[in-house]
């Protein structure tokens, strides 16, 4: 046996579900599935009501039983019905437990409820339509078919390699194809084993990675892969082998693709179980961030929002779009943006993070004219900066072209933000929920000042370990 192949095996005995929990987890979805059932018939609302997802594959990991029962309902309800005449049955059927309405495309509910000796099982009751194959009106509406396709397709020892993909991904921070996260969805990591055959044979082909993968399970596209790529954009392309017109790995994300192919290498020189395991993160004390920052020399700028009321993937879209906007907007204007990030704890507190080499530039700048041999466009630049009075000194000939140094418009990036972000910031590209924020207040913390927000709020403090550390945790 090799090293692989015994820290595979340790991995496997730690996060398979033992017989008794799987019985367990089970007979807690039929008995949620029955009260569903039952409540629908008093509705009198036709569904067919069943569970999917990865304990209905039986790919769970045993930290993470969650429970995902479907309501397939006729077509001719419209989506605005589907929460109006889905909901209040589902919600019936979990009482008296907690109850939290959510959206995707359209709405579901999700509760938590026991399990027994202190454990829990999350469970999501969602809405779709009974269609046949290939009909979709909503998204949700492929996952009986993909329930069925793994349990065709997936032999019994698989299940297993797919639990120590989806142990993995997590362990380096991929797992989910959520917009926070951007990484490899439950169906992605279970077609990826039955195309390699285990977790061993994805994780080297990855390793191996050049430029582009393709994965086509059912030959949607034998003898046409190029029209494939014309189709599908992303380097990643898995055919959904339920939907020949769907790219699995759509959501997953440049940096958690590269993440994935640099753990994989990792893993493959050096195995490890730690590997296979979520990181366990200090939260950041006020006292070591202060240290911290201070050694690094850089400066960090927290421009804070306050509390946004969104879905949860609208709000890390918003987020992650004006993130791009206020580094776009600094550097732009001449400012060396070396990191930055979006960061919310789905509650209260939204932030975005920029680390700059410094925030303050001196007054001047050079500016480059056009070579002197161009006659026309020499006369113009010369005619516009010789008297202007943004002109500090020049224009002068230097290596065959006009020069000259001007003052610069802005010189503070926290002034800069603080007026552009005052009126909302949408002509640079803000998003219209964190627009609003700013239209309340502005608020742009800088280095020490974000301390506070660290004493305050555990979460983002363990967060900014993770941030000022620069590293992916399993790289150690």
């Amino acid at each position: 046996m090799t090293q692989l192949e015994d820290v595979c095996r340790q991995a496997k005995e730690r996060i398979a579900p033992s017989p008794k929990l799987r019985k367990a987890v089970r007979r807690k979805a039929e008995e949620i599935r029955l009260a569903v059932e039952r409540e629908c018939m008093n509705a009198g609302l036709r569904a067919e009501v069943r569970f999917d997802g990865s304990v209905a594959k039986d790919t769970w990991l045993s930290k993470y039983a969650d429970v995902d029962i479907f309501m397939r309902v006729p077509t001719n309800l419209t989506k605005k019905e589907l929460r109006e005449v889905c909901l209040p049955p589902a919600k019936r059927a979990l009482r008296p437990n907690k109850i939290v309405e959510r959206y995707a495309e359209h709405p579901y509910v999700e509760s938590t409820v026991e399990l027994g000796k202190g454990r829990t099982l999350r469970v999501n009751i969602v809405p779709c339509y009974n269609v046949e194959m290939g009909h979709w009106i909503s998204a949700t509406d492929r996952s009986p078919y993909h329930t069925e396709y793994i349990r065709r397709h997936l032999t019994g020892p698989q299940h297993d390699e797919v639990r120590l993909l989806k142990a993995f991904l997590r362990g380096i921070g991929a797992y989910g194809a959520d917009v926070k996260t951007g990484g490899f969805s439950g169906m992605l990591c279970e077609t990826l084993v039955a195309s390699r055959e285990n977790f061993t044979g994805v994780v080297k082909d990855f390793a191996r990675w050049q430029d582009s993968q393709f994965i086509d399970l059912e030959n949607y596209f034998e003898g046409r892969r190029s029209e494939a790529h014309l189709v599908f954009k992303e380097p990643l392309i898995v055919i959904d082998p339920v939907d020949k017109g769907r790219n699995l790995a759509a959501a997953v994300r440049g940096e958690q693709l590269w993440n994935f192919v640099a753990a994989s290498r990792a893993l493959l020189a050096r195995p490890s179980t730690s590997l296979f395991e979520e990181p366990k993160i200090t939260p950041l004390s006020a006292k070591a961030y202060r240290r911290l920052v201070k050694a690094r020399g850089s400066v960090l700028l927290c421009v804070v929002l306050g509390k946004i009321d969104a879905v949860v993937d609208i709000l890390w879209s918003q987020l992650y779009r004006t993130e791009r906007a206020l580094v776009n907007v600094l550097e732009n204007n001449d400012f060396s943006v070396l990191r930055s990030a979006a960061w919310s704890d789905e509650k209260s507190l939204n932030v975005i993070l920029l680390e700059l080499e410094q925030d303050e530039l001196p007054p001047s700048k050079r500016h480059f004219g056009p070579p002197v041999s161009r006659s026309a466009e020499s006369a113009s630049f010369l005619a516009k900066h010789v008297a202007n009075q943004s002109t500090v000194s020049g224009p002068w000939i230097g290596g065959g072209r006009w020069m000259l140094e001007k003052k610069r418009e802005v010189v503070s990036a926290r002034n800069l933000l603080k007026s552009i972000l005052h009126s909302g910031g949408r002509e640079i590209g803000v998003a219209s929920l964190p627009a609003a924020c700013f239209k309340r207040r502005v608020s742009i913390l800088r280095n020490e000042a974000i301390a506070e927000l660290i004493s305050r709020n555990r979460q983002f403090a363990k967060y900014m370990r993770n941030f000022l550390s620069g590293r992916p945790a399993w790289l150690g």
